[in-house]
């Protein structure tokens, strides 16, 4: 079976990791083609990732064969919301003007994977028209659960829908169990995007380290600069810029992930809890989108509604650090279905259906 995996490739993000881990699983634990198709270049950085068994096809738009002679394509949304229209495959959206003959794609099996906006899905219908295959896949049951009960959805509510995590190599993190000693270190890397970032990371550290000035410290990559300005003066907390270390060498060092986006974000399903869990980390996690997907309260870590629960969340890891190392064991173990072999498992057996 030839499995293309298509996705817009405007930076390397998560989206674009999963896209990659996708192609090297099948791959890597399948007897089957993977292509990783690009709507346009692919990131360099994403270079070093991809495994040399897997066909990359730059630009795929222009070479509209590289579509047609698949078997299964997955595409993989991000926040295009054009991917899940006719139009865009008729070259007819802002985003290109090259056209695919979608009636050569008859009987074809299309997977519309969401893994940041579900909404552009109720677009789908549209696709009937030529005898596609559609089928949706979602990255948490809330996205999963909101096609059934909302009623825009109700023309795609009949087709396939899966729920698939995305893939977690664990050989790119070291995997152990935490247990903090003198100091505990609580940290947390993303992209620098603004929303990524809570602006009251500064009042949560500042009022914690009024209780604990000698025995934590915070680690930070990525963060936005307006922040970092501001933390880089307090002497216990480092601020590394986006990249500044590999994520295994940035996860080593934390006792504790502390995911703290913007109250508004909503992280469809996070990768970089996944991996931070993957390598043992306890994690303290805004509870919106997909997080308690990942995320057990009070078993492998707590869910924040507000600043409130994110300080005590760490007051209570600070005063029972022996809790630390029993929640690093649980992420350790619910991290396991994130495991790249089990994805692509559970995506063939998705495919052959």
């Amino acid at each position: 079976m030839k499995i293309g995996v298509f996705s817009k490739f405007d930076m390397a993000g998560g989206s674009e990791f999963r896209c990659v881990e996708l192609c090297n699983g099948i791959s890597k634990y399948t007897s089957h083609q993977s292509f990783l198709l690009s709507e346009k270049a692919v990131p360099q950085r994403l270079y070093s990732y991809i495994k040399p068994e897997v066909n990359i096809v730059e630009n795929a738009l222009l070479t509209p064969d590289s579509f047609y002679d698949l078997d299964s394509l997955i595409i993989v949304n991000t926040d295009s919301k054009e991917f899940s229209t006719v139009d865009y495959w008729e070259g007819k959206s802002h985003r290109h003007g090259f056209s695919i003959d979608l009636n050569r794609m008859k009987n074809k099996n299309f997977y519309f994977l969401y893994n940041f906006l579900v909404s552009p899905s109720r677009h789908l219908h549209s696709f009937s028209k030529y005898d596609i295959n559609v089928n949706i896949i979602t990255t948490n049951i809330k996205f999963y659960e909101e096609i059934t009960k909302q009623d825009r959805y109700e023309n795609v509510r009949l087709f396939p829908r899966y729920i698939l995590n995305s893939p977690i190599d664990p050989d790119t993190v070291d995997t152990k169990i935490r247990k903090p000693s003198k100091k505990v270190c609580f940290g947390m890397h993303s992209k620098r995007s603004g929303s990524k970032w809570n602006d009251e990371m500064y009042k949560l550290i500042k009022e914690i380290n009024l209780r604990y000035p000698d025995s934590i410290e915070f680690r930070f990559m990525g963060i936005k600069k307006e922040l970092s300005s501001k933390l880089k003066k307090i002497k216990n907390v480092t601020c590394l810029n986006e990249n500044e270390e590999t994520v295994k060498e940035f996860l080593n060092k934390l006792d504790v992930f502390l995911f703290f986006p913007s109250w508004k974000r909503e992280e469809p399903w996070a990768r970089v809890i996944a991996e931070s869990m993957v390598s043992g980390c306890p994690v303290i996690a805004l509870n919106k989108g997909g997080t308690k997907d990942q995320v057990l309260q009070g078993n492998n870590g707590f869910l924040c509604k507000k600043y409130d629960n994110y300080l005590k969340a760490i007051i209570c890891l600070m005063e029972h650090k022996d809790i630390i190392s029993k929640m690093s064991k649980n992420s350790i173990k619910i991290s396991k279905d994130f495991y790249t072999e089990k994805v692509i498992k559970k995506l063939i057996n998705i495919l052959e259906a």
